[in-house]
């Protein structure tokens, strides 16, 4: 079993917090913050740092198709990587404790076209740019003297970002433990631009819905009766017995709908179709799964789909690429 290597403490962390709104969150400040928050296990992401790979089958619907010249979304087959993680750094985080939960997914097109989606079990984000996310990281960061975040902290930051107060509504009373990793929806958080090939572009959200349409969590007493790596048995179990399936429905923007601010949810109603359908075919819990070499860019993506200027999803890639050049570097080492 790994063990972590801790981090040195930033200096702003062990001499006093200072919470500045409009400091610029570098993807260098951002992936250092993760790694000081929750240590380094060598070869390892920095965040969703606990996951399972697995295999499965996309095939899009004719709707898909008159949005998008993608070849995602022509109705081949298309094979697919994923993986199933937990939200955070710590490779041992325990299954039965609240927590997000995300779906990572890499479609290879027919003409070898890579197209990456990286997808969270949340309706949307709770802050609306890097710099709430590197605030957040570093408020929520334990305190070396007591082991636990400073309240203090997590107030100033509450106080400076009061967008994280629609997230916390939606999900009150929401225990955020699964019964499994089948029973969630996924949603794309960001939107994207959906191109035709005669250049019409339509701005949307996506998510992937289970076979039963509700998420499905667990209560507490629930929760508490199983071990802390029950997600991935169950996901195992669950398929050995019989199909598991997502339909990917994107929802098209209104007018008014918010195309740069994750945080804020797209209300009332809105046209939605049924792109098509992801099929889970195998789990691969082995230490040299495929997924686990793979940089789940959200960015990288097929003709025919374009990202938002979103700056919560444009700070994605370049985070990613430190944590994968990171961790590359750290197993070539092993």
């Amino acid at each position: 079993m790994k063990k972590p290597v801790l981090c040195l403490a930033v200096a702003a962390l062990c001499s006093g917090y200072t919470l500045s709104v409009n400091a610029e969150a570098t993807p260098s400040q951002i992936v250092s913050t993760l790694e000081n928050k929750f240590g380094v296990y060598p070869g390892e992401r920095r965040n969703h740092t606990k996951g399972i790979c697995f295999s499965g089958e996309f095939q899009a619907s004719a709707e898909a198709a008159a949005l998008s010249r993608s070849l995602l979304f022509q109705g081949d087959a298309i094979p697919v990587i994923g993986r199933f993680s937990q939200a955070g750094g710590n490779l041992h985080a325990p299954d039965n404790k609240p927590n997000a939960h995300g779906m990572a997914l890499r479609f290879t097109l027919p003409d070898g076209q890579l197209h990456q989606m990286a997808m969270l079990d949340i309706p949307f984000f709770d802050v609306a740019t890097p710099e709430g996310f590197l605030q957040k990281q570093l408020a929520t960061t334990p305190d070396p003297a007591t082991g636990k975040p400073d309240p203090a902290r997590i107030q100033a930051f509450t106080q400076a970002f009061p967008e994280t107060q629609r997230l916390k509504q939606a999900l009150a009373g929401q225990s955020r433990v699964p019964a499994g990793y089948h029973r969630l929806s996924y949603n794309s958080i960001n939107t994207f631009i959906l191109e035709t090939a005669d250049g019409k572009s339509t701005p949307v959200r996506w998510a992937f819905i289970p076979t039963e349409d509700k998420p499905a969590y667990l209560n507490t007493e629930q929760a508490e009766s199983l071990g802390t790596d029950y997600l991935q048995d169950r996901l195992q179990a669950t398929l050995g017995s019989g199909d598991i399936h997502w339909r990917m429905e994107v929802t098209l923007a209104n007018k008014d709908d918010q195309l740069t601010d994750p945080s804020q949810p797209w209300t009332g109603p809105h046209q939605v179709i049924t792109a098509g359908t992801l099929r889970l075919q195998a789990v691969d819990t082995e230490a040299d799964a495929d997924c686990r070499s793979i940089n789940f860019d959200p960015l990288r993506l097929s003709n025919g789909v374009k990202p938002s200027d979103d700056p919560i999803l444009q700070a994605r890639s370049p985070a990613y690429a430190i944590s994968f050049g990171k961790r590359s570097q750290e197993a070539a080492q092993d």
